[in-house]
């Protein structure tokens, strides 16, 4: 038979035929006036190989289990063979499953109204309040963008924890408020200069501070949230570039006492070490 006839009865085309004779997965067939004469025992095998390859089977695959001798000695490798295959289906069908879910999420995102940002929906609106706050009086928003564009980094690598949401919706409209202001008063201490700059760092640091213990329960998971180990020094020199994009010497003081302040506290203590690696996961 041509090989048109026989790629149509093996469901494949000509093409395809040729191609399996160049990676000697089908054997060439003896030319017969000038034309190749394909036999069954050529149908029998282009069929067999589609049939592992729609089994799932990769091209390499078939050729490794062409190659043995299923009801002979190489029988144990064939099973071998078709059973790594159906591993790696279910590890595909696996991550379609995870993708459509992650699909599903976006499409209700989008039906609900709301962004498609990978930071928690809770987080960009309290950074959209913040953002409104320092347009609206006239301050420079860097270190917020700064501070969004690494959460935003964090959360597409999947560092950022759910507990983020958690502290933010624990805050009433007073709280949420309060947390605003002080985003706003962090970019304000840029314009200060001299001995008041100082005060107010210091004095913003420790209401900071205050507004913290005020959610110490939720804002301690929000730390103890993010990851240990590499991810997690990844995570802490991220946030060296927030800590950078602040440039003027009130707002870096601020940062240094805050953080000296959370040292304070055992619990936190522990937390922020762990992230920064400086000790052990627990």
């Amino acid at each position: 038979m041509r090989v048109k006839e026989m790629s149509d009865l093996a469901g494949t085309t000509p093409r395809a035929v040729r191609h399996y004779h160049r990676l000697g997965l089908l054997p060439v067939p003896p030319t017969v006036r000038g034309r190749r004469e394909y036999g069954v025992a050529h149908l029998a095998r282009l069929m067999r190989i589609r049939w592992l390859a729609d089994g799932g089977l990769s091209l390499t695959q078939v050729a490794e289990v062409l190659a043995q001798d299923p009801g002979g000695a190489d029988r144990d490798s064939v099973l071998h063979s078709l059973r790594a295959t159906r591993g790696t289906v279910i590890a595909r069908r696996r991550e379609l499953q995870a993708q459509e879910a992650r699909i599903d999420e976006l499409i209700a995102r989008v039906e609900g109204g709301e962004g498609l940002e990978p930071i928690p929906q809770l987080l960009v609106r309290f950074y959209d309040a913040v953002q409104a706050r320092l347009e609206e009086e006239g301050l420079n928003s860097r270190g917020l963008r700064a501070e969004r564009q690494v959460v935003t980094a964090l959360a597409a690598l999947g560092l950022v924890p759910d507990s983020i949401g958690t502290f933010l919706a624990e805050l009433d409209g007073a709280e949420w408020e309060a947390g605003v202001r002080i985003y706003a008063d962090i970019a304000r201490l840029e314009q200060l200069r001299g001995d008041a700059a100082s005060a107010s760092a210091i004095q913003l640091a420790e209401e900071t501070w205050e507004y913290t213990l005020r959610h110490r329960r939720t804002a301690l998971a929000a730390f103890a949230g993010f990851p240990a180990g590499a991810p997690g020094r990844t995570t802490w020199r991220l946030t060296q570039m927030i800590t950078d994009a602040y440039t003027g010497p009130a707002q870096h003081l601020y940062l240094n006492r805050f953080l000296e302040l959370l040292m304070t506290d055992p619990d936190f203590a522990v937390v922020i070490r762990r992230l920064a690696g400086d000790e052990p996961a627990l």
